[in-house]
């Protein structure tokens, strides 16, 4: 019996063993379900937000459809009536804008004027803007005026004074014609290198280059370059760049005044005497030739011509404004060579009397086209007409790579005020009423482009050539430049 006793005894402990363990399972269980809560309580915040954000959607879409509905089942009538409401408060508001604008303008109109006083300059510039009238299809040939062009670019310590005086000489005309433009800008270079000191720590050539990039900068304000010009320098830059830099200072300005001179007796000069040669070779007794106005190189061929003893006669073409020929008839007549002067709108009654046509050129282009003083494309147009030969005489110098078919492209505007006025009369021109028109644009264009069709031959001093061998003129003449 003790040992069923004892038995029983180990049962019932064993129960409560395993109550004990439970009880310790259960007291562990309120820490991980506060972490659980908190898990599923985030859940369920973000369910709620997510569908709050999807009720505000669901509403706004039925707000508009909403809208949508009331507009289909408003009437047209309706619908007018809305928008006339609208309109009227839309003119409301700017009546009202006007209003204000106007109270404003009349409560200051003294500080306006004294705003006007202190600022003169502003005035001028509205006053120009307005006064300037242009053509539209060469708007971009306009330049700045040339009256505040000294005090907008002139610096002294940047500019030699030399190219400061031929800077205005260039802008009022004072030297004309691409030979004279050309040997006036060779002869300031030199000037600059003669007057030229190079600072501390700096190489004569580049100090030299950029001194003179300011100055031909000046120059290019002041009125744009002749193909001469451009040539010219481009070829003492090239000189410039190739320079021995062992040299000492005084050694290279003799070297770059060797250089200029050498460019002016060889490629100006000289080729000057071989043209003249070769056309006295084209001029016979008793020939009448035709001209058009001014030209260095024409006056030299004509004088050597007279000088050979050849008897001949000259008709002088001249046009407005600058009549040109008017000086080159001074100059023949002091030569006591038989002349005739007449103006463009005569020329058809002259061309039948004329044997042949020489004329200048300003830039010979390389499609063949001839850049010349405007109104040579007539004169060549009208010689055509008449089967007259028509003789270019231009220096190789000249020769440009640019190509050009038309005046409009690239040309140069003159005052156009010239136009109006004319010297010959005795009282004012009733041109000059038309310049307030404002309907009338006047345009004073100062070259034109010559076609090849219309030119007999170019007479060069390598030879008497065709106008279409201008790329290997140009080809031959950078070989010998490398």
């Amino acid at each position: 019996m003790n040992q069923v006793v004892g038995k029983h005894e180990k049962s019932d402990e064993i129960p409560k063993q395993g109550k004990q363990v439970k009880e310790k399972k259960i007291k562990s269980k309120p820490g991980n379900e506060l972490s659980s809560n908190s898990v599923t309580s985030e859940q369920a915040a973000n369910k709620l937000k997510e569908k709050e954000l999807r009720k505000l959607e669901w509403e706004k879409k039925l707000a508009e459809q909403k809208l949508k509905n009331d507009k289909e089942n408003l009437s047209k009538a309706e619908l007018k009536n809305k928008r006339r409401e609208q309109q009227e408060a839309q003119r409301q508001a700017k009546v009202e804008k006007e209003k204000i604008t106007e109270k404003a303008k009349s409560q200051k109109p003294e500080e306006k004027n004294n705003d006007i006083r202190k600022s003169p300059q502003k005035i001028t510039e509205v006053k120009k803007t307005k006064t300037l009238k242009c053509v539209q299809f060469v708007q971009h040939l306009y330049r700045e005026s040339n009256q505040n062009f000294i005090s907008n670019t002139v610096n002294p310590k940047d500019i030699h004074p030399v190219f400061i005086k031929l800077g205005v000489q260039y802008a009022e005309r004072v030297i004309l014609g691409s030979n004279a433009r050309c040997l006036a800008l060779l002869a300031a270079i030199q000037n600059l290198i003669n007057d030229l000191q190079t600072p501390p720590k700096h190489e004569y050539c580049r100090y030299m280059e950029s001194v003179l990039q300011c100055c031909t900068n000046y120059l290019q304000e002041c009125r744009p370059f002749a193909v001469s010009m451009t040539n010219a320098l481009r070829y003492f830059k090239l000189q410039l760049t190739h320079m021995d830099k062992s040299l000492t200072d005084n050694e290279k300005r003799a070297r770059l005044l060797d250089v200029i001179d050498l460019y002016i007796n060889n490629d100006i000069k000289r080729a000057w005497d071989a043209i003249c040669m070769k056309v006295n070779d084209k001029i016979f007794t008793n020939d009448v030739i035709l001209i058009f106005g001014c030209s260095s190189l024409l006056y030299r061929i004509l004088i050597d011509a007279n000088k050979s003893g050849k008897k001949f006669s000259v008709i002088v073409v001249d046009s407005r404004p600058l009549l040109e020929g008017r000086e080159m008839l001074r100059k023949l007549v002091s030569a006591k060579i038989n002349c005739t002067y007449v103006l463009i709108n005569a020329l058809s009654f002259v061309m039948k009397q004329a044997t042949k046509v020489l004329l200048g050129a300003h830039a010979l282009l390389a499609n063949g086209s001839v850049m010349s003083r405007i109104g040579t494309a007539q004169v060549a147009l009208v010689a055509q007409a008449c089967n007259k030969p028509v003789l270019v005489c231009c220096e190789t110098y000249k020769f440009t790579e640019r190509v050009q078919t038309d005046s409009f492209v690239y040309n140069e505007i003159g005052d156009s005020n010239i136009l109006l006025s004319v010297d010959t009369l005795s009282t004012t021109s009733p041109l000059v009423p038309l310049k307030d028109n404002p309907k009338l644009n006047i345009l004073n264009l100062l070259y034109d482009v010559t076609p090849p069709d219309l030119v007999t031959a170019v007479i060069t001093e390598l030879a008497i050539l065709p106008c279409t061998s201008v790329p290997v003129v140009l080809r031959i003449n950078a070989k010998e430049n490398m």
